[in-house]
């Protein structure tokens, strides 16, 4: 049995035992019951080992050599209390079997039991003792441990040091705890180092970050083995310098035997130290696993190349390789990256042939849906899968970017009933819907559900200052921002943009210039010009944009400029900024619309018409803009009252089956969102609004209101009138809805997904005055404040 063993025939062992067990009929001898176990134990046949120990003999059970295979055993299959329980009750402690209990322990993750149980005992000790503590130590990581550690290795006998498994050990647990000085002092201890010293000093350098240290070594070892070389590598890799690149490489090139494990630490160091091209060389020169078609396509994704992902997805599966679930989600992460229509048809035909399908792996589907523009088949897979509050993130900031914030606010009630935790993350995709939504009460009863806790968080409270500017009521924006000692500029930029959206461009300028020069960045020049710009501002544009160094002057900041000349009727100065940016830069379409839309605002048609050939002559490609020129001239013929020719235009848009964005308003009443079009009769309660809407046009007409039919920007129907075509305008039927409820709001809140015209803007602030309530309207451009005293915080610039 023991030449078995010793020939590695642990099965023919087991196998001869059982035969002499049979022919014998009597209890074999304590060689016999050792040799036995030790076969089981190399085995992993815990069910053989269990089953002799249970017919031991006492006397047997005795058997010191007997209680340290059976402490193996009982280890091995992870039942540490049961070995435990045997190195406890013997009466043969000896030093072995301890070093076997602690060992075992350490094998079971147990590594505090272990060192509670080397206090605890007073069982002598050996060299072989002190490098399972210093190995206990080491994987405990704690200050406590380490310092034990250190500790026992100064009590250690002197005769110790000379045992190159010990030092090993305590140089590793120097190297864990950061004491890299004493750690290299034992190294230069060793007057015959090996390369297991060796690769623990440089593991060591490795762990605390002195990659150079690793590599410097390295060069002094003579024939250094494949671990070495791994370690190395490894160093080079974290380095990520050109130079420890190129030392790669060349120690690599010089190599006579490469073994395929070595050639994948050398891919994994091409990888991380970015090198696409010798990583793609490599890959194609190696034998290729699995780990290795992950490990390149992971490369392939991180440098944006997600096609060459997919083309080694195809060649893995030529190579008769099965994807596993790393695979799986690398493929669906570049479909994600690729966003196009072919991507997201193969990312779905693979989805359908899969029969195990994961969380994970639904996890990275849903990723890819969303990334694919695809709600249908993100909100059916949503729907499917072991929901956890990541993937209810991921869905709400889809249902944001797909401007659905009612589908986020559901989503909140759903995970709330599934009895999930939000986070931060979730309340500031909530913060985000409510800001789309607009409405202030909404948003405080959302506000008020935040744990205190999380209202320190600065995403959150960035979050806060933009909400409250985008409902209307700054001065809560900066209530918010006076809480933050150290505002970044996202707190700038949104409370720049609070102020500016609601016509306080004072105000706006006032933060601007609190602002570290050195935090300011584009989106924050972007608000404050734009703020200007809504307040008529534009001397102050002009010094803030003078002061922007010409090589930060952005496209947006040009854009904004432009803005603010145009919307003052500063057409030449408009047109100068344009020539000035077009000297170094292609031309704007946005530019370019700033000031088709304020010629159409000051009902210059020549103006008009120069603008809308230019743009047509530079973006003849781009259909978007043409068709948002076409409408601008359009209205500007139709406020001239050339409804005629007004109407020719927007008769040839129609042809290209483009749809034309239509005006739609909502309003929030007792929580419930309402949404209504222009002359929409959907609502259950239509007949009442269309009378109170009667009602307040003969209010309005007794206070010297006269309808505006330059507003309408089309000839009218036999069956209609001036009246009944402005009457029916979104925003007016919002307004007609809250005035038939009991009592009428103090607050009238509208959200307009187009600008306000001005015969609605006129009409609004009648309103206001007859029934004294503030209305506060917000449309495409900016928040109205509609005063009941008749004025409106636009000042009529709208």
């Amino acid at each position: 049995m023991k030449r078995l063993n010793d020939n590695q025939q642990y099965r023919e062992t087991i196998i001869l035992y059982k035969d002499q067990i049979k022919k014998q009929k009597k209890q074999s001898t304590s060689l016999i019951i050792n040799q036995v176990l030790k076969a089981c134990i190399e085995l992993d046949d815990i069910k053989c080992g269990k089953d002799i120990h249970k017919n031991l003999s006492s006397y047997m059970l005795n058997n010191q050599f007997i209680e340290n295979n059976l402490i193996r055993l009982y280890m091995k299959c992870g039942d540490y209390e049961k070995s435990k329980q045997i190195f406890l009750n013997s009466k043969n402690k000896s030093t072995p079997m301890f070093n076997n209990i602690l060992n075992g322990l350490v094998d079971n993750n147990q590594c505090n039991e272990a060192l509670n149980l080397f206090k605890e005992n007073n069982i002598p000790t050996n060299e072989y003792t002190f490098s399972i503590l210093f190995k206990i130590c080491s994987q405990i990581n704690d200050k406590y441990s380490l310092e034990f550690g250190k500790e026992a290795f100064n009590q250690m006998p002197k005769n110790y040091h000379n045992s190159i498994v010990v030092i090993t050990s305590a140089l590793h647990m120097f190297t864990k705890c950061g004491d890299i000085s004493k750690a290299e002092q034992l190294f230069n201890e060793i007057k015959k180092k090996n390369l297991i010293v060796y690769g623990a000093m440089m593991n060591g350098y490795l762990e605390n970050n002195m990659e150079q240290r690793a590599i410097d070594l390295f060069f002094q070892i003579e024939k250094p083995n494949e671990i070495i070389l791994n370690i190395f590598f490894n160093a080079c890799a974290q380095l990520k310098t050109k130079n420890a690149l190129n030392l790669a490489k060349n120690v690599f090139d010089q190599l006579v035997v490469k073994s395929n494990d070595l050639l994948y630490s050398v891919l994994n160091m091409f990888i991380k130290c970015d090198d696409l091209k010798n990583a793609e060389i490599l890959f194609d020169r190696m034998k290729r696993d699995i780990i290795a078609y992950g490990s390149m396509m992971k490369f392939y994704n991180i440098k944006n190349q997600p096609l060459k992902t997919l083309e080694l997805y195809e060649k893995l599966q030529e190579e008769n390789f099965k994807p596993d679930k790393i695979i799986l989600n690398l493929f669906f992460n570049a479909c994600a990256q690729l966003k196009t229509k072919n991507a997201l048809n193969l990312a779905k035909n693979v989805f359908d042939q899969l029969i195990i399908k994961s969380n994970d792996l639904l996890y990275s589907v849903l990723n890819m849906f969303i990334k694919c523009d695809d709600l249908k088949n993100a909100e059916i897979l949503f729907d499917r899968i072991d929901r956890d509050i990541i993937a209810y993130g991921s869905m709400m900031k889809f249902y944001n970017i797909k401007n659905q914030p009612l589908k986020t606010l559901e989503l909140y009630q759903k995970l709330k009933d599934e009895n999930l935790k939000p986070t931060e993350i979730t309340f500031v995709l909530l913060l985000d819907a409510c800001s789309e939504i607009g409405d202030l009460s909404l948003s405080e009863s959302l506000v008020c559900q935040i744990p205190e806790s999380f209202l320190s968080n600065l995403y959150i409270r960035n979050a806060l200052i933009d909400l409250f500017g985008k409902v209307g009521s700054p001065s809560k924006s900066k209530e918010i921002f006076d809480m933050i000692e150290h505002p970044d500029n996202v707190s700038f930029a949104a409370m720049i943009n609070a102020y500016g959206l609601n016509g306080m461009g004072i105000e706006a300028i006032k933060i601007f210039d609190k602002i570290p020069s050195n935090m300011l960045n584009n989106a924050i020049y972007v608000c404050v010009l734009n703020a200007c710009s809504h307040s008529a501002l534009v001397n102050q544009a002009q010094e803030i944009f003078k002061n922007i160094p010409s090589d930060q002057r952005t496209e947006q900041i040009y854009t904004t400029m432009v803005d603010s000349f145009s919307r003052v009727f500063l057409f030449d100065q408009a047109q100068k900024l344009i020539d000035e940016y077009e000297k170094y830069h292609s031309p704007s379409a946005p530019m370019y619309m700033s000031i088709l839309s304020s010629a159409r605002n000051a009902k210059n048609i020549v103006l008009a018409e120069k603008i809308f050939h230019r743009i047509e002559m530079n973006f003849s490609n781009n259909e978007s803009y043409l068709i948002s020129a076409q409408v601008l001239l359009a209205n500007t013929y139709a406020l001239i009252g050339e409804k005629s020719m007004s109407s020719y235009i927007r008769m040839k848009i129609n042809p290209s089956n483009t749809k034309i964005a239509v005006g739609c308003s909502w309003t929030v009443v007792d929580g419930k969102v309402y949404k209504f079009r222009a002359h929409d009769r959907s609502h259950p309660r239509s007949s009442e609004i269309y009378e109170e809407l009667d009602r307040l046009t003969k209010k309005l007409i007794e206070h010297g209101y006269k309808h505006d039919e330059s507003w309408i920007t089309r000839e009218l129907d036999e069956n209609e009138t001036t009246q009944s075509v402005l009457c029916g305008h979104s925003e007016r039927l919002a307004i007609a809805f809250n005035l038939i409820q009991q009592p009428i709001p103090d607050r009238i809140q509208i959200v307009k997904n187009l600008r306000v015209c001005g015969d609605c803007h006129s009409v609004i602030k009648l309103i206001a005055q007859i029934y004294q309530r503030l209305i506060v309207v917000r449309d495409v451009n900016r928040i109205h404040h509609f005063y009941p005293n008749g004025n409106c915080s636009c000042q009529d610039r709208f």
